[in-house]
């Protein structure tokens, strides 16, 4: 049953960003779970329906998701789910990826203080708690934690905009890595590099902390790169 205007304020307390994060969160979600598949078109109403909200935050949820990249908006035909990525788009990605990433870990690593080492210390091991094989919940916990951990170093950094860059292109390394057939299988390798990368931070090292961001970003790519082949 959709969600009527006069329930909003009892509802909106339940996520950050009210039912349009809702809708999002659960759109995300239907992408990676394969539910909703490449191209396919997106009817708002049948969303809303389905998410148990008005069209509104659907519709606003959709927009914020083609600012993102994970759907597309056609003049006068709406919105479909995105192309799968391609391996092309995928180096570009990750090429982007480090140019901004090095810089956010050299950055942070010169800004370190208590919040931020505690801050990557719980979501590592928040990480480290989910099996990603072993469901669709397990896999998008697992790269929900990897988003978390990256997103604390880049705002670390003090710069908005390197930051503000990241988070779009977040959700664009999640389409590569979508629950099908396979799944997530490098958390091992992951929490290895996380930890790397902490400790460097922790010891305030840029230098140190930029190498190991970038050894990461480029064992990840060919990790993905692996999962899209097969």
């Amino acid at each position: 049953m959709a969600i009527e205007d006069d329930d909003l304020a009892e509802v909106l307390s339940e996520h950050p960003l009210g039912l349009a994060g809702q809708a999002y969160d659960s759109l995300v979600d239907l992408i990676l779970q394969g539910e909703l598949r490449p191209m396919q078109p997106l009817r708002i109403h049948s969303l809303a329906k389905s998410m148990g909200v008005s069209a509104t935050p659907v519709r606003e949820a959709l927009v914020r998701a083609s600012a993102s990249g994970l759907v597309v908006r056609e003049n006068n035909k709406g919105f479909r789910v995105s192309p799968r990525p391609g391996a092309t788009e995928l180096d570009d990605l990750f090429e982007a990826r480090m140019t901004i990433e090095e810089k956010t870990a050299w950055l942070a690593a010169s800004h370190v203080n208590a919040e931020l080492l505690a801050n990557l210390e719980a979501t590592w091991h928040y990480q480290q708690a989910w099996d990603a094989a072993d469901s669709f919940e397990g896999f998008r916990g697992f790269l929900d934690a990897d988003h978390d951990f990256h997103a604390h170093i880049a705002r670390a950094a003090g710069n908005h905009y390197l930051a503000s860059a990241l988070e779009v292109m977040g959700s664009h390394v999640q389409r590569y890595r979508s629950f099908d057939e396979e799944v997530v299988a490098d958390q091992a390798q992951t929490l290895t590099e996380h930890r790397a990368i902490i400790e460097a931070l922790a010891n305030r090292n840029p230098d140190a902390a930029q190498a190991a961001m970038r050894l990461h970003l480029a064992n990840l790519r060919m990790r993905v790169r692996k999962e899209r082949e097969s």
